[in-house]
């Protein structure tokens, strides 16, 4: 149980912080509700699977973020719904996407990319491989999400934020509601109000442990799912201890550059060493959460579905497991555009 807890935890601050229909407001409520949560059932859970999942929902918030601004700015909304649209009509499955996301740029472009980056080329970035890469793997964690709800239409998928929302911060729907209305300043004294209480607190921490207790018996199964997902970051991990050793050879460099054209040179030259690395690394990982990974995921899923049956309003709409491989194949994905300091 106390893996499972700190996954739904976890789950649930990505989740509704993430959920654009109610913005900084729920971040917010469903933030500070499970801050204090987590610190307690932090020191009883498994630190590894809590990293894991963190990182593979962190590097998908990036992934979208910087994909979407690099390659379109401010008409992303419009590009993103053309990209959904054009796909409307394939068959979508979690496998499909991670084999799309398999489809990966070179490292020698990688390279380049990061060069127009440093070279400030909008052109040649714009029109980049790995600018049209990145947006893809944005759209495709997008898609993912959009599985995980696809049997439920969009009244009950608001509804079901809504509930999720209400159930980790505490507050009403009325209130949540209501704090849409007032100001920044409003919204603070309101909501340092509410959580002195320890309303907040209470109502994350039940939550939490109500959906562990149903979850338990899947725990042999997840403990695969974990398995089989630490092993892929395996492949990242060893890949970052080579990327250590090389960036010890630029770090002296990189610290006396005198000016930042002169630091990007430097780090574009590690960055070569590095990116065929990073990305024979990423694909490993995202072989083995397609092959050995997702499988297992599918077969959490079906126990999953049997649940929601019964707990319809339930924090178990969080815990889709073949999205959370997906996501955390996404960020195997985005971690090879980036230059890594140690």
């Amino acid at each position: 149980m106390k893996k499972i807890l700190i996954l739904v935890i976890a789950l649930a601050v990505g989740t509704v912080s993430a959920n654009a229909q109610f913005g900084n407001i729920i971040r917010k409520a469903a933030q500070k509700a499970t801050e204090k949560a987590v610190d307690k059932a932090v020191d009883h859970a498994e630190k590894n699977a809590e990293k894991a999942m963190d990182r593979g929902l962190e590097e998908a918030d990036k992934a979208i973020d910087r994909g979407l601004d690099n390659a379109y700015g401010k008409n992303r909304d419009n590009t993103a719904n053309r990209s959904t649209s054009q796909q409307g009509d394939q068959d979508v499955t979690y496998a499909s996407l991670i084999q799309q996301a398999l489809d990966m740029p070179t490292a020698e472009q990688f390279v380049n990319h990061k060069s127009y980056e440093f070279n400030e080329q909008s052109f040649k970035l714009l029109t980049s491989p790995v600018t049209r890469y990145l947006t893809n793997v944005a759209m495709l964690a997008a898609q993912a999400a959009g599985l995980a709800y696809s049997n439920m239409d969009s009244a009950q998928v608001v509804d079901a934020a809504y509930n999720i929302a209400s159930s980790y911060s505490g507050l009403s729907r009325d209130e949540i509601e209501m704090l849409s209305t007032m100001s920044e300043t409003e919204q603070e004294a309101y909501l340092k109000a509410h959580y002195a209480s320890g309303t907040a607190e209470a109502a994350a921490m039940k939550e939490a442990f109500d959906a562990a207790k149903y979850l338990e018996p899947l725990q042999p199964t997840i403990d695969r799912w974990n398995n089989a997902g630490e092993k892929a970051d395996n492949f990242i991990k060893a890949a970052d201890d080579q990327c250590r050793n090389i960036y010890a050879k630029y770090s002296g460099k990189i610290a006396s550059a005198g000016s930042d054209k002169a630091k990007n040179e430097i780090l574009l030259k590690y960055y070569s060493e590095t990116a065929p690395i990073q990305r024979e690394a990423a694909l490993k990982a995202m072989q083995t959460r397609l092959k050995e990974q997702l499988p297992i995921a599918e077969q959490i899923e079906k126990e999953m579905a049997k649940i929601r049956s019964i707990h319809k309003d339930y924090i178990s709409q969080l815990l889709n497991y073949p999205q959370l491989t997906v996501t955390q194949c996404i960020g195997d994905a985005t971690q090879v555009s980036e230059i890594k300091d140690f």
